[in-house]
């Protein structure tokens, strides 16, 4: 252990001479990092907000449910308590037949003044409870079963286009999260097989390097290196886009996506939390990438 700390700056000053001489190779791979790591953050990026989307619909999606005319006000309590005892429900808030109104008329905006009238006795609108619950893929299951409840003339929440919005976006975040694992792969193959020509091209170096007695783990450990620089290195550029382009983007759509239904993700932590992601992919890349092309060579001539 002592001597592979003490032979670390010696693979450092290695890897960094390696980079240099092979500047051609090492050009190579950082373009193929960045091009790969570009189109994660793309994904990623779009995928994280689809998945922002989802949540904020399950959020706001409630059910309406009215109530029969002829349950008494008495009853109420025990009413909603039935409806709080079904599975998933999150808050069951009661609306009396003013609240209603009120929504109704808030609905209308600057039109909404004229049901005023409808105020009091008048007020043809029926008693509610708005129901949240927790998983927004088991609403429709919730209405039913709120609707089998002895007093409950009705319960809406948006029918099958909301569920069917929901699953398009789930289907989209899911296909998105396997997009940037198949890019994550193509890039540890590009990586592997660009730094292959690097080692190849050093095969005498590495042969050398056996003839005088070196183990491999002291000659792979400066392509390692290599390889996690050249990971960092190709991660700065999708770095800096994403920081900046997504800036851009969320300033230019004014943090919503053409609707408040559809909030973009907040810039700050958002970016550089991505940012530290990227970073963390490109070293691991060249990382494993490095590893597997040394290696083989190892293998091969052993």
């Amino acid at each position: 252990m002592s001597n592979f700390l003490h032979d670390i700056p010696r693979h450092f000053k290695e890897a960094y001479h390696g980079l240099l001489r092979n500047i051609a190779m090492t050009l190579s791979s950082v373009s193929a990092v960045t091009v790969t790591l570009v189109l994660i953050a793309v994904f990623t990026v779009f995928a994280m907000n689809i998945s922002a989307f989802t949540k904020n619909m399950e959020s706001d999606t409630k059910i309406h449910v009215q109530i029969e005319d002829v349950i008494e006000e008495s009853k109420i309590p025990s009413l909603q308590e039935a409806v709080e005892k079904i599975a998933n429900v999150s808050e069951v808030t009661y609306s009396d037949k003013d609240a209603e109104l009120d929504a109704f008329i808030e609905v209308y905006g600057e039109h909404g003044e004229l049901f005023e009238s409808y105020r009091g006795e008048a007020n043809p609108l029926k008693r509610a409870f708005i129901v949240e619950v927790d998983d927004g893929d088991e609403i429709e299951r919730v209405t039913q079963d709120i609707t089998k409840i002895p007093g409950i003339e009705s319960a809406l929440y948006g029918g099958t286009n909301v569920l069917a919005m929901m699953d398009a976006f789930n289907a989209i975040r899911s296909g998105g999260l396997i997009f940037v694992l198949c890019l994550s792969a193509l890039a540890i193959f590009l990586i592997s097989n660009t730094i292959k020509l690097t080692i190849t091209a050093r095969k005498d170096e590495i042969a050398i390097m056996r003839l005088v007695g070196a183990s491999n783990g002291f000659i792979r450990t400066p392509f390692l290196i290599e390889g996690m620089f050249i990971g960092l290195l190709g991660a700065l550029f999708p770095i800096l886009i994403t920081i900046f382009g997504y800036g851009f983007l969320y300033n230019a759509f004014n943090g919503v996506f053409f609707s408040e239904m559809f909030p973009l993700i907040a810039v700050d932590p958002f970016v550089y939390q991505l940012s530290g992601l990227l970073a963390f992919i490109g070293v691991m890349v060249g990382l494993i990438g490095s590893y597997i092309s040394v290696s083989r060579l190892l293998w091969w001539r052993r």
